[in-house]
């Protein structure tokens, strides 16, 4: 019973989430935009949670550094190129190394620049890809489908591992980092997905051997992405990074498969449809 109310939660929350959804990506670029910024803020308010950091100031450049990142992305994707990611990436050092210098902790000073940093790069470099999807015009993928494509593969994996893995599963996959994701849930997730991203590319007409690796390559960065942050979770000793989501946890625990799948799917399609 237990079982079948969190499903059910899960499932209305996921209905709400893809409308709201709907709305802001076919709102346009700059909409979605702050979408995606509100987005990394939350992820980035649930990493400074994680972290334990009391200090107002100390988020408030967290947030307005993933700002910066995603912003960039925002100008890039709009064809201005002023401002080099390598400055930014700078900026942002910098400005984390005055602060801990004039915040001084003993033994903590680079693993707290380290993690910071990380937490940046992580969240709102991932979240970034977003916008790149969002804008990305290559025939086929016209008008945000290439952001539609990442989004229900992605989901088709997490969805494909949980039903397969609550009916067959019983050997864990990683039973040190997370207990309940089995491996029979893995290959579920891999197969479902591998099948849709198969068959939107003969749909299209554009299947190849290159296709049908990425299609294997694709949940097999979801469940990675998943991982990794079982692992963050497992190193902080948490269950979930929020409670944003009904059913689902927070916004980490929703967007940790998509930050992996987002920067594979952006590339592969540059490379192989763009570039080559």
């Amino acid at each position: 019973m237990m079982v079948i109310k969190m499903l059910k939660k899960r499932i209305i929350s996921a209905v709400i989430g893809i409308l709201i959804l709907l709305l802001l990506i076919f709102s346009g670029p700059f909409i979605f935009f702050l979408t995606a910024s509100a987005i990394t803020l939350l992820g980035i308010k649930e990493y400074a949670d994680v972290l334990s950091i009391k200090s107002k100031f100390l988020k408030l450049i967290l947030y307005s550094a993933s700002i910066l990142v995603v912003f960039k992305s925002y100008l890039f994707t709009n064809n201005y190129n002023f401002l080099p990611y390598g400055i930014i990436l700078f900026i942002i050092i910098l400005i984390l190394y005055i602060y801990h210098l004039y915040h001084y902790e003993e033994d903590k000073f680079m693993c707290n620049i380290t993690l910071e940093l990380f937490g940046i790069l992580y969240i709102a470099g991932g979240l970034s890809f977003a916008i790149f999807l969002h804008s990305y015009n290559s025939d086929p993928f016209i008008n945000t489908s290439a952001l539609w494509f990442v989004l229900i593969a992605t989901w088709l994996t997490d969805t494909g591992a949980y039903f397969t893995g609550k009916k067959f599963g019983k050997k864990s996959m990683a039973p040190v980092i997370s207990p309940n994701k089995t491996v029979a849930g893995a290959v579920g997730g891999i197969c479902l997905t591998a099948v849709f991203i198969i068959a939107v590319s003969l749909f299209f007409n554009i299947f190849n051997i290159y296709w049908f690796i990425f299609a294997f390559a694709f949940p097999t960065a979801a469940i990675f992405g998943d991982l990794f942050e079982s692992c963050l979770k497992r190193d902080f000793n948490i269950k979930d990074t929020g409670n944003i989501i009904p059913g689902h946890g927070g916004i980490l625990d929703r967007f940790d498969s998509f930050i992996f799948t987002a920067p594979l799917t952006y590339y592969f399609l540059y490379f192989l449809l763009v570039v080559g």
